[in-house]
């Protein structure tokens, strides 16, 4: 009698201890979403700060070079340690837009012309995506390795519908490449510039003077 007492007593131990252990994988599951939930919120927010206001400076702009000069200034303040180039398209070449201040380039104007040619310029800013260094290698960029394997660099596209504006090279260091984060925050301005840059190109006085 007293051992079937003692097997239903471990059973009902086992049962409550099997019991335990699912009610414990469920709050341990519940807890990383809650965590990664809050990331998600976390991050979109970052975001819309950054994108508010990036786009609250542009709006402060008097023409095409004020306009790109205060775009540049932004993405430095929002991506550590980076700068920017804006890669811009005209009726049969293109124009490179880089802010007098800031921080140290690795690259001179006149070098990153070099590297480009206006097809590649065209196809760049048609892209759908954000383009990686090796992405802009195969579509045919033409960097020296010297200075390429310094940088970690993207190019954010300014295009739409087939037509394409140019787009903006951000790069930095390569022992901090860019990360998922930044990415998404530079992806998320480039519509607004675009129509941004638009506007004041429709003025012919507002044309993009190279420096």
């Amino acid at each position: 009698m007293a051992a079937r007492d003692n097997k239903r007593a471990l059973k009902v131990i086992r049962k409550l201890h099997t019991r335990q252990q699912k009610q414990a994988d469920k709050i341990d599951i519940m807890c990383r979403d809650m965590v990664a939930a809050h990331r998600e919120f976390a991050t979109k927010l970052a975001n819309l700060t950054f994108v508010t206001s990036f786009y609250e400076s542009l709006l402060q702009s008097t023409g095409l070079e004020d306009l790109l000069d205060a775009a540049v200034g932004g993405i430095r303040e929002a991506i550590e340690e980076a700068d920017a180039a804006v890669f811009l398209l005209s009726e049969n070449s293109f124009d490179v837009h880089m802010a007098d201040i800031g921080v140290s380039d690795p690259v001179e104007k006149r070098e990153f012309q070099h590297w480009f040619t206006r097809e590649l310029v065209n196809s760049v800013s048609q892209m759908n995506r954000i383009c990686s260094l090796d992405q802009l290698l195969r579509m045919g960029l033409q960097g020296p390795p010297g200075i390429l394997k310094t940088i970690s660099i993207v190019a954010i596209p300014l295009g739409r519908f087939g037509r394409g504006v140019g787009f903006v090279l951000v790069y930095r260091p390569a022992h901090l490449p860019l990360q998922a984060e930044e990415l998404s925050r530079l992806a998320a301005i480039s519509v607004g510039l675009r129509k941004a840059i638009g506007s004041f190109q429709q003025s012919p006085a507002n044309s993009l003077q190279s420096r």
